[in-house]
């Protein structure tokens, strides 16, 4: 079993290692999941320093605490940092050696991976191979070792076994995936009987260890990492509100005959001002919203502080995510008010802020989540004792159209997943894939062990076929010898150890009754016959029947 399947447990072993080579450090650019940066700089010190290699694997997840390389779009370069919060899908990080945050925040997309590998004063080596002394060096002993012939002498005396295996694995593999792309052809080419079904034994045993083999490594990798993480689930929603405001006006002060929203207000003109207020929650729909508000006037003086607020109506009770309101507002009583306050106090400003201030405070459920909140932009006036003239703030160029933003966070336990070649896979079921995938090929295996071993006791012809396959070649008639230098040997195993180290094959001749393995060389010819007991079934019985045949014979002639 050794002799017949080592050589496919060790190309399976090396085909595992190629994949999980290419998985670990198959650059970006090419499909991988690597990206190679240098370290430049010191904001990661006292961990990291200049000339340093840092290998970054690409993940499904980051979070709070991992050293990732991202681009950052401002400067155009990549930057190897640490994240330290994650804001509304983007991520805030930090040098280690920074008092400083970034002020460029990447999403999940920007982010290239996380720290895999750090091989310190690897940058320096790599930037040191390309200078031109150091690549025609690497050039001339590529050249030496690809144009220096082998002795062939330095392989004598050397087992056939010893030369293969020291061959690359990437032979052996592509020998006998050679085999198996032409196994339909295997029945019109000279075979020995029943080669196609041996190279199927070979073919599945050979299937089944990839698999026990690929199944393991994923068992280890799974198990390493959680299977489940506690994310921020976040559920974004907007309020919107719109002022608008109107009154009449004397003909000919403004382009039409009422004053609209925009316009300065001239207490002079006109003292009553009919202000609107329309308030929309979206997304839409939510579910069971309702709330209330109440439009109030606030006077302030900014350089001392003094507030007076002024209700315009009493509290409303609404529901749904948007209601309406209009209610009238007298400039004029503002204005007494504001002389009044400076007659008693004594007390002179240059101008006052006059806020109309929604109050909308309401709840509901918004995706299946309680949403409370509130809602107080107000729309705001300066008034310098001759009118009332909005005030726009430079980030908000309309004052008219205010909003804020808001989000449920709501924290839910999920499956971790990993990539796999590129793919994002859910750890829980890479787990029980590789476990089922483990037993599966482990008693597949087993099976196939058994029902070899089972061959070598039942029909140990087709066992020999099946052991030493690619050592025999069939003749068609027995080869020329002198029976004085014939040797027959105790078992197979000694006539393959003979060929093995001779570099010879062995040389099968079947026959009606007898099957024998030759090998013939150093002037001696070495053979095994093997016995009747251990022979086919049918074989056996053909052997017993010409005995029993020559024996009759014999005694009718006498």
């Amino acid at each position: 079993m050794n002799r017949r399947f080592a050589p496919n447990i060790l190309s399976a072993f090396w085909i595992i290692v190629m994949i999980m080579t290419w998985s670990a450090f198959a650059p970006r650019q090419v499909g991988g999941l690597a990206s190679y940066v240098i370290i430049v700089g010191s904001s990661m010190e006292p961990n990291f320093h200049i000339g340093d290699l840092v290998i970054a694997h690409r993940e499904p997840n980051y979070e709070a605490g991992d050293a990732v390389v991202y681009m950052n779009r401002e400067v155009g370069q990549f930057i190897f940092h640490r994240i330290i919060a994650e804001e509304t899908g983007r991520f805030l990080l930090k040098g280690d050696n920074n008092p400083w945050t970034d002020t460029y925040r990447p999403t999940g997309d920007e982010v290239l991976g996380r720290l895999w590998l750090h091989i310190p004063r690897g940058g320096s080596s790599l930037l040191q191979l390309r200078n031109p002394a150091a690549l025609s060096l690497i050039v001339g002993l590529l050249a030496i070792l690809l144009l220096t012939p082998v002795s062939s002498q330095s392989l004598k005396g050397k087992k056939r076994m010893n030369r293969k295996t020291s061959q690359e694995p990437l032979s052996a593999i592509r020998r006998k995936m050679a085999v198996w792309l032409t196994h339909a052809r295997a029945t019109s080419l000279p075979t020995l009987p029943n080669r196609r079904n041996n190279d199927l034994i070979e073919g599945v045993f050979f299937g089944l260890t990839i698999v026990a083999l690929g199944s393991a490594v994923l068992a280890i990798l799974s198990f390493s990492k959680p299977p489940f993480r506690v994310e921020n689930d976040p559920v974004d929603f907007s309020e919107i509100g719109v002022f608008s405001y109107s009154a009449t006006a004397p003909k000919g002060v403004y382009d039409s005959d009422a004053l609209k929203s925009g316009d300065p207000i001239f207490p002079q003109l006109t003292c009553s001002l009919d202000v609107s207020f329309q308030y929309v929650l979206m997304p839409q729909p939510a579910q069971d919203i309702a709330g209330t508000h109440r439009l109030t006037a606030i006077v302030t003086e900014p350089a001392s502080g003094w507030t007076r607020r002024l209700p315009l109506q009493a509290e409303t009770p609404f529901s749904g995510n948007t209601f309406g309101t209009t209610v009238p507002l007298n400039v004029c009583e503002i204005d007494r008010l504001i002389q009044s306050l400076e007659r008693e106090a004594g007390f002179h400003s240059a101008s006052y802020l006059v806020t109309i201030v929604p109050n909308v405070h309401l709840k509901g459920v918004l995706a299946g989540r309680p949403l409370e909140t509130r809602f107080d932009i107000g729309l705001t006036f300066r008034y310098d004792r001759i009118h009332f003239a909005l005030v726009r703030d430079e980030g908000n160029s309309d004052p008219l159209n205010v909003s804020q933003k808001g989000i449920l966070n709501e924290e839910r336990t999920v499956a971790n997943t990993m990539l796999l070649l590129g793919m994002k896979a859910a750890i829980p079921t890479v787990r029980w894939s590789a476990l089922l995938g483990l037993i599966l090929s482990l008693a597949g295996l087993a099976l196939l062990t058994v029902r070899v071993q089972d061959l070598a006791k039942s029909n140990y012809a087709e066992f020999v076929r099946l052991r030493y396959q690619s050592l025999i070649t069939e003749i068609q008639k027995t080869p020329a010898m002198d029976s004085a230098n014939v040797i027959d040997v105790a078992s197979m195993d000694d006539l393959a150890k003979l060929a093995e180290k001779s570099g010879l094959m062995i040389l099968y001749l079947k026959e009606p009754v007898l099957q024998t393995y030759y090998v013939q060389g150093a002037g001696m010819m070495y053979r095994f016959i093997i016995p009747v007991q251990m022979r086919q079934p049918d074989l056996a019985v053909k052997a017993e029947t010409a005995t029993k045949m020559e024996i009759t014979t014999s005694q009718e002639e006498q």
